[in-house]
């Protein structure tokens, strides 16, 4: 069993490509899912394994139910530009309250939806947390992220969002 205080950051796909594996004095955690990835790096594998056999780095998986967490908000918010890699080192992070080192815009939107801490590397990182919508842009109806197709007119649906403010759109304090 590993301790839940073992790791200070949580490492995301971007977080390796950056080097932030070779500068840091913490012990980080990934996922499995995340280390595939990041696998093409074929040159770089045999630091990423030997900072892994000295417990530098540790492939964790989320619990079933962190992951299921984050779905559900991921439903809420409408973000679908998400991949299996991008929900597990989220769970991860938020389970173990890691630091989680990315630049993927998307994950630091869900990030800040749940209230995990940031490291930026590459990037300024994201002003705004953002809650995408889905709308008819000829009727103007609003669906939910699930729905492809206006069922009033039969267009196909864009995407746009509010910015959020803590849990209230900017539209909402207006």
């Amino acid at each position: 069993m590993v301790s839940k205080t073992v790791s200070k950051f949580a490492l995301d796909a971007t977080a390796f490509y950056q080097g932030f594996h070779l500068h840091s004095d913490s012990r980080c955690i990934t996922t499995g899912l995340v280390f595939e990835e990041i696998s093409h790096i074929q040159e770089k594998l045999s630091v990423l394994e030997s900072l892994i056999s000295n417990k530098k780095i540790m492939i964790l998986e989320p619990s079933e139910d962190s992951i299921r967490k984050v779905r559900s908000i991921i439903t809420q918010i409408g973000e679908t530009r998400l991949s299996d890699a991008d929900v597990s080192i989220i769970a991860l992070s938020k389970e173990f309250n890691a630091i989680l080192v990315t630049d993927d815009f998307a994950i630091c939107n869900l990030a800040n939806t749940l209230s995990i801490e940031l490291l930026n590397l590459g990037t300024k990182g994201i002003k705004d947390t953002r809650k995408w919508i889905k709308f008819c842009k000829s009727c103007g109806r609003g669906y939910p992220p699930t729905q492809r197709v206006c069922s009033l007119c039969g267009n196909n649906l864009r995407i746009r969002f509010k910015k959020l403010i803590g849990s209230k759109s900017v539209q909402d304090q207006k």
